[in-house]
């Protein structure tokens, strides 16, 4: 199975990950902070795709801004189609990244939270 690009950023400002993982890799090396990308289906594409490094997570509206300047949307819940999970292994070996950390589930975490009404403030006395 190929890897394919993908449209430019003029062309496809933003793109939205269903079935979608977040992983934090050492893409500048073991010593440099490790970098967040998310990896999915491409709903607009129909493919699976991965983001460059995510520089802004905003958990209320469940999207990325990457260091490419495009905005991923993540739609409902994780899980990695084979697709995703064969162009998320191909981005590593490419990248010769062979260390991951899973960070899916705080991620989704941080936008359930988001999602849920506060917390009432008690009747005073």
């Amino acid at each position: 199975m190929p890897v394919w690009n993908i449209e430019s950023i003029e062309d496809r400002p933003d793109v939205t990950l269903s079935d979608w993982a977040a992983f934090e890799v050492p893409l500048n090396g073991p010593d440099q902070p490790w970098t967040r990308h998310l990896a999915g289906w491409s709903r607009e594409d129909c493919q699976g795709q991965v983001c460059s490094a995510v520089q802004r997570f905003d958990p209320v509206t469940g999207s990325c801004l990457t260091e490419s300047g495009r905005v991923y949307r993540l739609h409902g819940r994780p899980g990695m189609t084979a697709d995703a999970q064969y162009v998320w292994s191909r981005w590593k070996r490419i990248a010769s990244v062979t260390e991951q950390r899973n960070v899916t589930q705080e991620t989704f975490e941080a936008i359930q939270a988001a999602k849920a009404p506060s917390a009432a403030p008690e009747p005073l006395p």
